[in-house]
C-alpha cells in the first residue's frame, strides 16, 4: 500500500516541480547581458545610455531618451520564449518609441511610435530638471528665498537639497496653468518636489518642460 502511494505521489511531485522550474524561469527578470542585448536590438545608438546608468555622470540632454527596459510575458504555449519590451523617447518629435525584441532570435519584432503616453522620469532626466531650474536666474532666486525662510541659511547650489520629481501632464492639474504648461503631456515634462535635509518640503514646487528645456511656471502648496 505504502509503495503503491509512492508510485502515484511520486510522479505528481515531479510534474509541479518540473512545472514550478518551467514557470519560475518564465517570469526571471532580464539578466544584465539580456538587457543590453534587448537595447541593441531595439535602439543600437543607446547601448551607452544604458552602461552610463551604472556611472555617476553629468546630465545629458538626449534626443533619444531611454527610458526602460523590461521582460515581456509570454503566452503559456510558449515557456521558455524570452522576449522584452524597449522603451525610449525621442525629443526630437515628443514620442513614446515601443519595441520588442525576442532575445532568442535576436530579432527585433515590433516597433511603434506614440505620442500623450509618459513613462516615468530618468535618473538622468531628474538630474537635467535640477539643472534647469538652478541655471534658471528667476527661478534660482525662489528658491533661495524659500530656503532662506525655511532654514535662515543661504542656498547656494543643489547639493544643498534633496529632489523628487514625476512626470507631470494637463491631467495632473487642468486649472491654473500658464500657456507654457499646458503643452505638458503631449511634450515631456517634470514636476519638482524640493525639500531640505531634515525633510522640510518647499512651498513651491516647479514644472520643468524638459522637451523646451525651460522651466514653466511654480506650482504652490
Amino acid at each position: 500500500m505504502l509503495n503503491k502511494s509512492l508510485k502515484i505521489a511520486l510522479p505528481a511531485l515531479l510534474l509541479a516541480f518540473f512545472s514550478h522550474t518551467i514557470v519560475a524561469k518564465d517570469l526571471d527578470p532580464l539578466s544584465p547581458s539580456e538587457l543590453a542585448k534587448a537595447v541593441s536590438l531595439a535602439a543600437p545608438e543607446q547601448t551607452a545610455q544604458l552602461a552610463a546608468r551604472s556611472a555617476t555622470q553629468l546630465a545629458v540632454a538626449h534626443e533619444l531618451e531611454l527610458l526602460l527596459v523590461e521582460r515581456r510575458p509570454v503566452d503559456k504555449e510558449q515557456p521558455g520564449k524570452r522576449l522584452a519590451d524597449v522603451y525610449s523617447y525621442d525629443y526630437r518629435s515628443d514620442e513614446t518609441i515601443h519595441s520588442i525584441v525576442d532575445l532568442s532570435t535576436q530579432e527585433r519584432l515590433q516597433t511603434e511610435r506614440v505620442q500623450n503616453l509618459q513613462l516615468p522620469l530618468t535618473e538622468n532626466e531628474l538630474a537635467r530638471a535640477s539643472q534647469l531650474i538652478f541655471n534658471d536666474a528667476e527661478q534660482l532666486r525662489q528658491l533661495q528665498t524659500e530656503y532662506r525662510r525655511i532654514t535662515g541659511q543661504t542656498l547656494l547650489n543643489p547639493e544643498q537639497l534633496e529632489l523628487k520629481a514625476f512626470v507631470f501632464t494637463t491631467d495632473t492639474l487642468p486649472e491654473g496653468l500658464n500657456p507654457a504648461s499646458q503643452h505638458c503631456g503631449l511634450q515631456r515634462c517634470a514636476q519638482v518636489l524640493l525639500y531640505t535635509h531634515d525633510s522640510v518640503v518647499f512651498e513651491i514646487s516647479p514644472i520643468v518642460n524638459l522637451s523646451a528645456g525651460l522651466v514653466t511656471q511654480n506650482i504652490s502648496f
